[in-house]
């Protein structure tokens, strides 16, 4: 299980499934790491392989949908021609959560989503606008061949500063007034 991404500026890129996170484990990254950011995402569940697939049918290649977080190690970005994709492979940065929900589940208050760090709010949604995962796993497959058991990845908003070395904070994810996500991050 590999994980296609969409950054919020329109790269398209593929983690390896080492960067998954098991639900809610805290998560200890190396030392040479000394700045880390993260990004809120939906994850699409693939059902099907596909290449080039066109927006119109794109909704036939996912059964369901689910919130998460990307970690990105800030430092190792700045590395010139590497540092995106080596940052892009470090081990547990993908955080997803074990439960998904229908995609055509409607945008409602009840349906929101709220990512903070240390209690501190970083990302709110309700809803994800009609034909956007659609559109982005267009994207996508244009550049990735996507394959049953793989995810979708989709930045929901730019990269957000969350800590720097020698510092731990506990990142919570709530979905319909549910905790989804809850992982203590250290570097």
């Amino acid at each position: 299980m590999n994980i296609a991404v969409r950054t919020f500026s329109g790269a398209c890129l593929a983690r390896p499934d080492t960067t998954k996170a098991k639900v809610n484990e805290d998560i200890y990254l190396p030392e040479f790491v000394t700045e880390v950011s993260c990004a809120p995402v939906v994850f699409a569940r693939i059902t099907r392989p596909g290449r080039s697939i066109s927006a119109r049918f794109a909704s036939r290649y996912f059964d369901a949908l689910s919130y998460g977080v990307l970690l990105y190690p800030e430092n190792l970005i700045s590395i010139p021609e590497t540092g995106f994709a080596t940052a892009s492979c470090l081990d547990h940065t993908t955080c997803i959560p074990a439960e998904f929900f229908d995609p055509t589940l409607p945008g409602s208050k009840e349906n929101e989503f709220i990512l903070a760090a240390g209690g501190r709010e970083l990302f709110r949604t309700v809803g994800i606008p009609e034909g956007f995962v659609e559109e982005n796993l267009s994207e996508i497959t244009k550049y990735i061949y996507i394959r049953t058991g793989d995810l979708a990845a989709i930045e929901l908003a730019p990269r957000i500063p969350l800590l720097g070395k020698n510092s731990s904070v506990i990142i919570t994810g709530q979905f319909s007034g549910k905790k989804t996500i809850e992982t203590k991050v250290e570097i």
